[in-house]
């Protein structure tokens, strides 16, 4: 049964030459590859070699003290932060990567939490050590101060029962204090080790150990240790096959592979797998290591394989009786228009499309009015390497227009919608209450028991409210944050189909938009500035001018360190800006954080220029019928010629 481990680290911190130590060390490559020297194994793809981050989750295999590991090594790029994330629902353990030189960032501290909201045992590895300034001490106080109080720093060659950690788990196990004191402080390597698990399971504790990946101090120590206090995975062997998928590529001759983990039961060649409600034929089971791989004809329980010929699956995807995962929180904060180049628009929407199925975080849209492509991203950098990726690996020379913000909106008040459609031998009418949901995306709900509407039709609205993405009135931008309750609605028994309810549905929705009190949301930053103390009166200036909202100036090691947020629009260019004042020696992270009401809405709006009337494919008006011929009654006079008794609010 093999143990999967995910590798997280902020950038520059030394994960990928972590992760080239471990398989070293676990004999799977016969020499050591240097990120600098474009010769590591997991970042094999020509992007990564010459930019020197990871882009691209990547998966290998290693045996260790008598223990088999698969292997995540993971980008540390906040532009490629869902990427990161998905690999989260096939782990059973984290180690996190700390430079002891630069101690905890900011994104440090997002992957900490992160990995504790999803309940993920945490080692930490205080790496570097081999470089000037690196001080272990200072970088666990400050791992202590900014990430948890429980994280014990083990020496490189001590035991698990040493005296001191004895003690600091006693502080934290009523249990192995009792044994402790009836025993005369005579307690087993292996009693200390099971108590630490249960505390390593539950959150309770986090093991550090220092070193230096690149001199391969500490590395094999760290799974030792990993494999005495985290139990092996239990999976469901004798169980029906279920399986979580957690990345999607095209390989180089077209294939579409679809990483899972294979997480009860088994999975052969030529099987058939439920996907997406649909039953998939496997063509091909891959086992990777980087961008090698081998072919297999079956996976067991714990396995993370390649597998070929899942066409709908998508990064979350569960396979067999595994359920798929939620959406994504993180949300594309720029667009950007796509300019073809020299390759004809049919060629690049076809390439961007591949991307988009592998990275759920890029939305690619063609316009027919104007036969034009634009793209969504996290960030300006997830752009690039795209252009990078589609010349070096297609042939395709992809140009972006100027970057801007995605909008989103809301509304602010509950407001009924209302939606008729009654063509010629058509009938549906729906009504809707439009509630505020904060945070929440487009949900839906009904208030109609089975006696006033059939549950498949009830099931049928829901499914075309949650299917597409409602622009809003102000800028056509999507709607979100807001609940959908079904309040009444009415069929034909001869004349209504399904696509009646959708029209219906989707009208009465634009409707209830049309008279709410809409509200403009626009991106932001969280971000974290690290300047020297005479660059700081600049930076307070600057983020203020930038509508940066921030909390006081902290010192950190003879600088300053700012937290605060602040709009996307104002700062995605503004780490160009600092590192230019401050010739290199400053720097700001910033991470996508969530949608707010934008600060400038009337001048957005403005500059957009969205024709609401002109939008045919989002229209308010409902269709009614009279002496046989259909007609169309504007939003603002459609409830009056509803045919059910209108709800209120």
């Amino acid at each position: 049964m093999k143990t999967c481990i995910g590798v997280f680290a902020h950038v520059d911190a030394g994960k990928t030459t972590f992760c080239e130590a471990l398989l070293y060390l676990g004999a799977r490559i016969p020499e050591l590859g240097r990120v600098d020297h474009e010769s590591s194994t997991m970042d094999h793809d020509a992007v990564e070699k010459r930019r020197g981050i990871t882009i691209f989750s990547d998966v290998a295999e290693f045996s260790l003290y008598g223990r088999d590991f698969c292997l995540i090594d993971t980008p540390g790029h906040v532009d490629f932060s869902a990427e990161m994330e998905r690999a989260l629902s096939v782990l059973d353990a984290a180690i996190l990567i700390i430079s002891a030189v630069d101690c905890v960032q900011s994104h440090t501290l997002t992957l900490y939490k992160l990995l504790r909201k999803r309940r993920i045992p945490i080692y930490l590895f205080l790496n570097k050590m081999d470089q000037p300034g690196a001080d272990a001490s200072a970088c666990l106080i400050d791992a202590r101060d900014k990430l948890s109080q429980d994280i014990f720093l083990l020496e490189e060659a001590g035991s698990l029962n040493s005296q001191a950690l004895i003690e600091w788990i006693c502080d934290r196990s009523d249990k192995l204090l009792e044994d402790y004191i009836n025993s005369g402080g005579d307690i087993s390597e292996l009693e200390a080790a099971t108590a630490l698990t249960e505390l390593i399971k539950s959150g309770g504790a986090v093991l550090a150990l220092s070193g230096s990946a690149l001199r391969l101090r500490g590395v094999g120590r760290m799974i030792e240790v990993i494999s005495k206090t985290l139990p092996a995975p239990i999976y469901r062997s004798d169980e029906a096959y279920s399986g979580r998928v957690f990345k999607v590529i095209h390989d180089p001759k077209g294939a579409r592979v679809s990483f899972a983990r294979c997480l009860s039961g088994n999975l052969k060649v030529k099987d058939e797998v439920e996907c997406k409600g649909l039953l998939e034929k496997v063509h091909e089971i891959r086992i990777y290591n980087g961008e090698s791989y081998y072919c297999v004809p079956r996976i067991e329980s714990g396995d993370v394989a390649g597998i070929v010929g899942l066409a709908g699956a998508v990064p979350g995807t569960g396979l067999g009786d595994c359920p798929d995962l939620p959406a994504p929180t993180l949300q594309p904060a720029i667009r950007a228009s796509v300019n073809p180049k020299s390759s004809s628009i049919d060629a690049v929407f076809e390439v961007l499309k591949k991307y988009e199925a592998g990275d759920p975080l890029i939305e690619v849209s063609f316009e027919r009015a104007n036969n034009s492509l634009s793209i969504r991203a996290m960030g300006a950098v997830q752009l690039e390497v795209l252009r990078e990726a589609a010349l070096a690996r297609h042939g395709l020379d992809i140009g972006f227009g100027d970057f801007k913000v995605v909008y989103k909106e809301t509304i602010a008040k509950p407001v009924m919608g209302f939606g008729h459609f009654e063509p010629l031998r058509h009938y549906a009418e729906v009504h809707f209450r439009l509630e505020p949901n904060p945070g929440g995306g487009i949900a839906f709900a009904s208030e109609l028991s089975a006696d006033r509407l059939p549950m498949q039709h009830q099931n049928a609205i829901r499914h075309f409210v949650l299917a597409r993405d409602h622009k809003g009135v102000l800028t056509g931008s999507s709607v979100t944050d807001m609940k959908v309750i079904l309040a009444n609605g009415a069929v034909h028994l001869k004349h209504t189909d399904g696509g009646d309810l959708r029209e219906a549905s989707w009208r009465a929705i634009r409707q209830g938009l049309e008279k709410a009190e809409s509200i403009l949301l626009e991106p932001y930053y969280e971000f974290e500035a690290n300047v020297n103390m005479d660059h700081l009166g600049r930076l307070l200036s600057d983020l203020a001018r930038l509508r940066g909202e921030f909390s006081p100036p902290e010192p950190a090691h003879g600088r300053a360190l700012v937290r605060g947020r602040g709009p996307v629009e104002t700062l995605m260019n503004y780490p160009i800006e600092l590192a230019s004042f401050t010739k290199g020696t400053g720097s700001i992270s910033n991470r996508f954080l969530g949608f707010f009401p934008c600060c400038n809405s009337e001048s957005a709006i403005a500059s957009i220029g969205y024709e609401k009337e002109r939008d045919a494919e989002n229209t308010s008006s409902s269709i009614f019928c009279s002496k046989g011929t259909g007609f169309e009654i504007k939003w603002n006079e459609a409830e009056a010629w509803m045919h059910l008794e209108k709800s209120k609010l």
